[in-house]
């Protein structure tokens, strides 16, 4: 009896080692994986950051004739693009962090500036260039059934290069410059799009938001694509 009761004990003590074993390796290995995802991320951050100084310093040289508006439109474009799908990964890794939640949330915070940055820099460029876009600041907020981002991305494929977006959580809170622009623009009600300065808020479908987008193309003595020819 006795006997039995030490090799009971005995498997009861070697599954519990067993047990721990497992799980340190499972914490190590979560370490090493988020580790990892953390430095690749803070690499794609300092390329952004060098393709955003790389587009001002040849916004600046347009006067000289040392950069053409056709190549600036062109690279801004490409620019926003590459962050955008940078941001969706790196807002991934935020939402699965465990021991870096803190770090992976400055990373996102640097990725807001930098769209802002890049915003900005668009408005820059069309007080030296002729305008060949139409711009789009997107609010969004943690609704996960809104759709407004799909329909966007949609019309994104649609008209490429002629709309940039610009795609911002309004409820991160640990970048003031959001609540800035939320205030400037007098937004409180979510989605809410900014459409060259002009502001809509609430859900808008994939009609209305061509109108508009075609309207600003009008406006703006832009050559409308020719989706906008087929709307009534």
């Amino acid at each position: 009896m006795a006997a039995a009761r030490k090799t009971s004990t005995k498997k009861y003590i070697a599954a519990f080692v067993l047990t721990l074993v497992v799980f340190s390796i499972g914490i190590f290995v979560g370490i090493f994986l988020e580790e990892a995802r953390l430095k690749y991320s803070q690499q794609i951050t300092l390329e952004e950051k060098v393709n955003l100084r790389s587009l001002q310093l040849q916004q600046n040289y347009i006067g000289s004739g040392l950069a053409d508006c056709n190549s600036l439109h062109h690279i801004l474009e490409q620019n926003i693009n590459e962050l955008t799908k940078k941001m969706s990964l790196i807002m991934d890794y935020q939402k699965k962090a465990v021991f870096n939640e803190k770090e992976f949330n400055l990373q996102l915070q640097d990725y807001f500036l930098t769209e802002i940055q890049f915003y900005l820099l668009s408005k820059e460029i069309d007080n030296k260039c002729k305008e060949d876009n139409v711009k789009i600041l997107y609010f969004y907020d943690e609704n996960k059934f809104e759709t407004q981002g799909e329909i966007l991305s949609y019309l994104k494929n649609k008209f490429g290069s002629k709309v940039l977006i610009f795609s911002l959580n309004s409820d991160f809170e640990q970048e003031p410059m959001i609540k800035v622009l939320l205030t400037s623009f007098g937004i409180t009600e979510f989605p809410a799009t900014v459409i060259n300065n002009k502001v809509y808020q609430g859900h808008r479908g994939v009609k209305d938001l061509m109108k508009i987008i075609c309207q600003e193309f009008d406006n703006k003595d832009i050559e409308a694509p020719e989706e906008c020819a087929f709307l009534s």
